[in-house]
C-alpha cells in the first residue's frame, strides 16, 4: 500500500466490516496480503452503505455510483482521496483483477438498498454469484493468479454457502430495518407468512432446519472443490471454516431466527480460521 495511513485505514475497514476475510488475509503470504486486505475493505465499505442509508436509498445509490466510477478508472497513479479505493486500485493493477467482477460486487450491493425481497430464486442466485462468489474468486486470483475451472466451481459453491449463512445471520437486523433479504416464497413455502408478526415457532424451526441443510450441502460441495486447488489458493477460502460455527449459533434451541441475533465468540473465529489454515481443512 502507498503509505502507513492508507494501510491503517484499509486494515481498520476490513477488520470492522469483513472480520473473517481480514483474518484470512493476515495468514496469507506477505506478497499478496495487501491485495486481500484491500479487497476485504472494499467489500466492507460496500456493506456499510446499506446500513447507513436505510431511510435514504437514493444516497446509497449515489455512494455506489461513486464506487463504480472509482473502480472503472483503476489507474493507481490517480488518487481518489479514499484510502480503500486507492488501495483497491493498486491491487487491481498488481493482480490484474477483472473490472467487471468488481463492478458486479457493487451492483450486488444495490439490492441492500431495496425494501422488497428478491423476486425469485434466480435473483438470489445472481446476488450470491455477483457478491460472495465473485469475492472468493477475486481473492483466489490475488493469492494464486488467474482462475481455472476448479477455482470457478469452488467460488460458486463457497459463495452460496457463505453468502446464505451470512444472510441468515443478518436476518433480524434486516427485518428491523424493514427489509427481507430472501425471496418471500422461501418463507411462504414453510408456512411463514406473518412477518414481522408472530409466526408459528414450529414452522420457523422447520424452516431453519431446511435452510441449514441447504447451506451444509453447498459447504460440502465447496470443500470438495477447494481440496483440489493448489494450497496457495486456499487462503482465499478460509472464511468457509466459520460456516459450521455460524450454523450452530443459528440453530441454538429457543432462538428465533427472525428476531434474535446469533453470534460466535471472537476467539472462536480466530481459532477456526487459524486451524483451517494450518490443517488445510475448512
Amino acid at each position: 500500500m502507498a503509505d502507513g495511513a492508507t494501510a491503517q485505514a484499509v486494515i481498520a475497514s476490513a477488520r470492522a466490516g469483513e472480520p473473517d476475510r481480514y483474518l484470512a488475509a493476515l495468514l496469507a503470504p506477505p506478497a499478496v496480503r495487501d491485495g486481500l486486505l484491500a479487497l476485504a475493505a472494499f467489500s466492507a465499505e460496500l456493506g456499510r452503505i446499506g446500513q447507513l442509508v436505510t431511510r435514504e436509498p437514493m444516497m446509497g445509490d449515489i455512494r455506489l455510483q461513486w464506487w463504480r466510477d472509482a473502480v472503472a478508472s483503476p489507474d493507481p497513479a490517480t488518487r481518489t482521496g479514499n484510502p480503500v479505493a486507492d488501495a483497491l486500485r493498486e491491487a487491481t493493477k498488481r493482480h490484474a483483477l477483472p473490472t467487471p467482477r468488481l463492478l458486479g460486487m457493487i451492483d450486488a450491493h444495490a439490492s441492500d438498498l431495496q425494501a422488497e425481497p428478491f423476486a425469485t430464486e434466480a435473483a438470489l442466485d445472481r446476488y450470491l454469484a455477483d457478491g460472495e462468489a465473485a469475492q472468493f474468486n477475486l481473492a483466489a486470483r490475488i493469492a494464486s493468479g488467474p482462475a481455472g475451472a476448479d477455482l470457478e466451481a469452488a467460488g460458486a459453491d463457497a459463495g452460496r454457502a457463505y453468502g446464505l449463512v451470512r444472510l441468515l445471520l443478518g436476518l433480524p437486523q434486516a427485518l428491523s430495518q424493514g427489509r427481507l433479504p430472501l425471496p418471500r416464497a422461501r418463507l411462504e413455502r414453510a408456512g411463514i407468512d406473518d412477518i414481522p408478526g408472530e409466526p408459528d415457532p414450529v414452522k420457523i424451526a422447520a424452516w431453519m432446519t431446511s435452510s441449514s441443510a441447504e447451506v451444509r450441502a453447498n459447504l460440502e460441495a465447496a470443500r470438495q472443490h477447494v481440496a483440489k486447488l493448489p494450497r496457495v489458493a486456499r487462503v482465499a477460502f478460509l472464511p468457509l471454516a466459520l460456516v459450521e460455527p455460524y450454523l450452530r449459533a443459528l440453530e441454538r434451541p429457543g432462538r428465533n431466527p427472525l428476531r434474535d441475533l446469533a453470534e460466535i465468540a471472537p476467539l472462536q473465529r480466530v481459532w477456526r480460521i487459524a486451524s483451517a489454515h494450518w490443517l488445510g481443512r475448512m
